[in-house]
């Protein structure tokens, strides 16, 4: 009997208790057809976050608060999104196109300009106190 399919067949050994992690996740996620389809999937999507520099928590690339990260791997889990990635890639778009990327920006900039401002405020402060110290020593320094 030949088969006329082009995939390669892989034989992996896994613990019964990562088996039945994976079934339980298939039960709740019927997007997946199979084991294969959810492991060659998971495989995949490893690959892609590790070339573009996203991956999990602890380790460099995005990091993100466990809440946050909770939140993310739910609707991925639920089936409103395929991976972490287009989670945050639409996030992203949505936050750059309502202009709510622009206001965090320009909140962070007022931000800095404000400490900057405070801080010449504090060497002014510091000049002035220090030019009416003995024998011109500095008695502060930033």
């Amino acid at each position: 009997m030949s088969l006329e399919n082009k995939d390669t067949k892989l034989t992996l050994r896994i613990s019964e208790e990562d088996l039945a992690e994976i079934d339980e996740f298939l039960n709740t996620n019927p997007r997946f057809g199979s084991r294969s389809e959810f492991i060659r999937h998971s495989a995949l999507d490893y690959i892609s976050k590790t070339r573009i520099g996203f991956v999990d928590q602890g380790e460099t690339g995005i990091r993100l608060s466990k809440n946050m990260d909770r939140i993310i791997s739910s609707v991925v889990q639920k089936g409103f999104f395929k991976t972490k990635d287009e989670v945050i890639e639409e996030l992203l778009e949505n936050a750059v196109k309502s202009g709510e990327l622009h206001k965090i920006i320009e909140g962070k900039m007022e931000s800095f300009a404000s400490i900057m401002n405070d801080l010449e405020k504090f060497e002014e402060i510091n000049d002035k106190f220090n030019e009416g110290s003995p024998r011109g020593q500095k008695v502060g320094k930033l």
